[in-house]
């Protein structure tokens, strides 16, 4: 992705400005064990007429896996331009010629029905308002027979409302739009409405925010976006609001647990 100007960075939305910083490389809700635990419950094949499709892809680094592991066709999506880039650039250095990328929106999603094998989104469900409309998109495209996995965060049973609605508030803040973490139970009634067959739904208490990737990468992104707080007023102001709440809602309790948790959540279409 070719460098942008101050002024460019001034205008990004947080979670464009974070992704330009290389925030996102790699799996943070449930880090990488997490993923792979709802990758292996998509069933996909070593087979390169299998085709899946990542809704919500950020930077790239699970569909790259996914092409490099399986040899399958990947298909990664995100709303945002920039971080498409990102997740270009990395197929291209890794020399994948399986995996490709596009942006497009969740809930209106640019493919006809029943084109996808597995479908899937990791953080990407929980974070959007309409999430009974994003999983019916992630239904409509997916073939007789395929698979259909998220990744979510959800509130713990008990949890204290206060930690909860600060993190929904953190979440409003990167994304620009209201989120409510919503409970397991509402999780699983809306997973019931889906109409899909052989519903399951995991609960993980551990290691809910996770960041997975070499101290290295943290090192480096943290130094890209202290530069960019340092020489750009708007970056700053936007940063540290979002700093400020993201200590509330990361706090634990007692049992060194945090207040969220995460499911993993697969059903398969009829």
């Amino acid at each position: 992705m070719r460098k942008l100007s101050r002024q460019e960075v001034a205008e990004l939305g947080l979670y464009d400005f974070l992704g330009y910083i290389d925030a996102f490389d790699s799996p943070y809700i449930g880090g990488l064990a997490g993923t792979r635990r709802l990758i292996e419950r998509l069933d996909i094949p070593k087979d390169e007429n299998f085709h899946v499709l990542e809704v919500g892809c950020a930077s790239g680094f699970t569909s790259c896996m996914i092409a490099k592991e399986y040899g399958c066709q990947v298909t990664g999506i995100d709303i945002s331009e920039v971080l498409i880039s990102k997740a270009k650039d990395r197929s291209n250095r890794m020399g994948l010629n399986n995996v490709r990328f596009q942006v497009a929106d969740a809930t209106q999603l640019p493919f006809d029905d029943n084109s996808f094998d597995a479908v899937f989104g990791v953080a990407l469900v929980a974070l959007i308002p309409m999430k009974e409309k994003v999983l019916q998109e992630l239904k409509r495209i997916t073939k007789p027979g395929g698979v259909i996995g998220t990744l979510d965060l959800f509130a713990k049973t008990g949890a204290d409302k206060e930690i909860v609605d600060s993190f929904s508030s953190s979440m409003k803040t990167l994304l620009e739009y209201d989120v409510a973490i919503l409970d397991i139970q509402n999780w699983r009634s809306i997973f019931e409405k889906t109409g899909l067959n052989d519903i399951s739904v995991e609960e993980n208490y551990h290691d809910v925010l996770l960041l997975t990737r070499k101290r290295s990468g943290t090192i480096k992104a943290t130094m890209k976006m202290l530069y960019h707080m340092l020489i750009n007023g708007a970056v700053r102001k936007r940063m540290m609001k979002l700093m400020r709440l993201r200590k509330t809602a990361t706090m634990k309790d007692e049992e060194g647990f945090e207040h969220l948790g995460y499911l993993i959540f697969t059903g398969r279409k009829a």
